[in-house]
């Protein structure tokens, strides 16, 4: 190999790896960070700190927000069963696309996502 190829590849392995580097530690502080969507109740914390609400206003707001989801509850139960439906049916097709290490992964994640779940209905 050349010099000139040799110091090529050094400097694209010095790039690559610092990529990397610096893909992890985003992945790290700021993606993994992040709140997730379906996390009602952070959601509603983060809401209540950036307003300042007093604990009267949380109250009165944590009343209007349970009101509004019980709403939504009751509007989205006729169609439930057919967006379950979709949902597992979606997963399943996913879940066969996946190799046997993959499949691990996804069957973790959807464990954590029932969970999630389960946490945000108490």
């Amino acid at each position: 190999m050349t010099r000139s190829k040799g110091l090529a590849l050094a400097v694209y392995l010095g790039a690559a790896l610092g990529g990397a580097a610096i893909g992890v530690s985003v992945d790290r502080l700021v993606v993994r960070a992040m709140p997730r969507w379906w996390d009602q109740s952070a959601m509603r914390q983060r809401t209540f700190d950036r307003l300042q609400l007093t604990p009267a206003q949380r109250d009165s707001a944590a009343r209007i927000y349970d009101e509004r989801n019980r709403k939504q509850d009751s509007i989205l139960a006729p169609v439930r069963p057919a967006l379950d439906s979709a949902s597992a049916d979606s997963r399943q097709r996913i879940a066969k696309l996946l190799t046997p290490a993959q499949q691990v992964i996804y069957d973790q994640m959807q464990r954590e996502r029932q969970q999630a779940q389960r946490q945000e209905k108490k």
